[in-house]
């Protein structure tokens, strides 16, 4: 083995030798170890090997328990095949849909997973490699996939889930940028309750940390007052988490926070909005970073954590080596000029999507375009929403999360959806929805009038007592039609 995908093996086994048997990654399931994790990775890439696993075929695996998702996934790399990682939520009806666009040669999965393919192809005891190829296509290849090491799955604008495919090169890339950015080392202890089949989860917890000896808790994100107690009690360095995590984590401290350390907070999967990172800072006593990244492009921003400071803005300046530019967009102002549209080229982006057996690269043509607004202040980068919610009013392109970022600054919000609505006279209405139900609308009317522009203030406002959310929190937004 060599090139990109040898250096990612040659880094695991240095740390594993510096480290030992020294703590790594953990969940509520156990510890593992450094030199422990290198022991596995080594034996289940000789039995991948020995099932057939080689250049251009697609593993999938589950992305829990922790050690065991990541020891797969350095094992897959190492048989020179393509890592898929899924949720450990995944449906076999949604397996089914991904097996329609992008077919997946072999499963691991947890031994009582509802996933697996007809035949057993190895065992590991807690896990179990199940093989899914069509009779007569066992020794089939897809050389079109050969450069590619990982394939993230990703939500299409059609609805069908689209998977990305990045290569060893890319996936050292961002290890690199996130260990420099973060100055990730031995001394770093990360608690990561973002799933790690998450393109942030993934390059930063199960790749990144472990290459650069980061301990890393894993944790689910539906028990706050558990993450709270892993905050007080632990030497925790950096809660890998989102802006609707890390509200519900503020709003149910009861404690004020220790005045002795200030762990960092990072935010990714949407704009960090102003009120969320008071509340970090305030209730939680902690320092604020942001990471800005797509699963097709792998990180474009990283700042580190700091202290908060009224008037922080976005997550900062692009990535050595990624070159970010804004396309202008007729109609997108958010009422300060210069709004563009971001397209990418990055060091860590993809290859392509896979399409059955082939790779469509023709969305990398002149970069790749996020389909978020941005807006430069100095060097710095600020994201004011995505062109495809953005809500056409009389012929005015509005930002429904930079209406969100008012909204979530009421006290009483804890979530919200701001949606465009069909309007004869006016093309779409501003519809609001705040959560919980007992929010005095009037209220936040009024709050809103004193902060919005006139054409920017909802039209109507509802609320409930939940939306539906990701499994990171984060509030579902209808497709369009829908």
């Amino acid at each position: 083995m060599t090139g990109a995908r040898g250096e990612l093996l040659s880094l695991l086994r240095e740390q594993a030798a510096l480290l030992g048997d020294a703590p790594l990654i953990s969940d509520v399931s156990g510890t593992t170890g450094a030199a422990r994790l290198a022991e596995m990775v080594d034996a289940r890439a000789r039995a991948l090997r020995e099932a057939g696993v080689g250049p251009g075929v697609l593993v999938g695996t589950v992305a829990w328990p922790a050690a065991e998702f990541v020891s797969d996934v350095f094992a897959i790399i190492a048989s020179g095949a393509v890592a898929v990682p899924l949720s450990r939520r995944l449906t076999p009806w949604e397996l089914r849909r991904i097996q329609e666009r992008c077919p997946l040669d072999f499963l691991s999965a947890p031994s009582e997973s509802p996933l697996a393919f007809p035949r057993t192809a190895a065992d590991w005891g807690t896990r179990t490699l199940s093989d899914g190829r069509e009779p007569g296509r066992e020794g089939a290849r897809r050389p079109a996939f050969d450069g590619a090491a990982t394939a993230q799955i990703t939500s299409g604008t059609t609805g069908y889930p689209r998977v990305a495919l990045r290569s060893a090169d890319a996936l050292l890339a961002e290890a690199e940028h996130y260990r420099t950015a973060l100055e990730l080392g031995p001394r770093s202890r990360l608690l990561c309750p973002v799933p790690l089949q998450h393109a942030y989860g993934f390059g930063l917890c199960a790749v990144a940390a472990p290459l650069a000896g980061a301990r890393v808790r894993c944790l689910t994100p539906d028990k706050p007052r558990l993450l709270l107690r892993e905050l007080a009690d632990d030497d925790v360095t950096l809660f890998v988490g989102v802006p609707p995590m890390l509200r519900l984590l503020a709003k149910s401290a009861r404690t004020r926070p220790r005045e002795d350390r200030a762990v960092g907070f990072l935010s990714a999967g949407m704009a960090l909005d102003a009120h969320t990172a008071e509340l970090v800072a305030t209730r939680l006593g902690g320092e604020v970073g942001q990471v800005y990244g797509t699963t097709e492009t792998g990180p474009i921003c990283v700042s580190r954590p700091v202290a908060w400071r009224p008037g922080a803005g976005g997550p900062g300046t692009p990535l050595p080596g990624v070159r970010v530019t804004l396309s202008p967009v007729p109609g997108a102002e958010s009422g300060q000029s210069g709004t563009g549209l971001v397209t990418v080229t990055s060091p860590s982006m993809m290859l392509g999507y896979a399409e059955r057996d082939a790779v469509d690269a023709t969305p990398l043509r002149d970069g790749f375009t996020t389909g978020d607004l941005a807006r430069w202040e100095g060097p710095e980068l600020v994201l004011v929403g995505r062109l495809s919610t953005s809500i056409n009013v009389a012929g005015v392109k509005v930002s429904p999360e930079e209406i969100e970022a008012v909204l979530l600054a009421f006290p009483d919000v804890a979530s919200c959806l701001v949606s465009g609505v069909d309007d004869p006279v006016l093309g779409q209405r501003i519809s609001a929805t705040v959560t919980p139900e007992t929010v005095d609308l009037d209220k936040l009317e009024r709050f809103c009038r004193e902060r919005l522009s006139p054409g920017w203030v909802p039209h109507a406002f509802a609320s409930r007592a939940e939306l539906p959310t990701t499994e990171t929190g984060k509030v579902i937004r209808p497709r369009p039609g829908q």
